[in-house]
């Protein structure tokens, strides 16, 4: 599989099955989702968000699989991601500390996303010199 360009929601949006199920927790600790999808089309308007940052960078760290079988599996991963905003002289940078407690599906002897449930447990926001 070719790596995916940066900002290419369509690329981003092939990792998941076409019946995917992404579920949002702005607050972890809160057992109500923010934001919930149901299909791999919906997920373009949160990819394509993305691109009101100057930069964005996801540091994807303590990726562990959970459970495996020769079409499914789950696993989690840890990310901290840092979303760039220019404005005019001003610079801010906001960083998130992300979860992802996923599911995974092979189809057609590809590993996609079957569901990603993406919890935040902090931001900092802060400006730069």
């Amino acid at each position: 599989m070719k790596p995916v360009p940066s900002r290419d929601a369509t690329g981003q949006m092939a990792l998941f099955t076409a019946d995917t199920h992404f579920v949002v927790y702005m607050d972890a600790k809160d057992p109500k989702p923010t934001q919930e999808l149901r299909s791999r089309e919906s997920l373009a308007p949160v990819f394509a968000d993305l691109n009101k940052y100057a930069a964005t960078q996801h540091f994807v760290g303590q990726s562990t699989i959970l459970t495996l079988t020769a079409d499914r599996a789950t696993g989690e991963a840890y990310t901290m991601a840092h979303h760039l905003t220019i404005e005019g002289e001003k610079r801010h940078l906001m960083i998130a500390a992300l979860r992802y407690d996923d599911t995974f599906a092979k189809k057609d002897g590809v590993w996609l996303f079957s569901e990603r449930k993406l919890y935040v447990d902090w931001i900092d926001e802060r400006a730069l010199s």
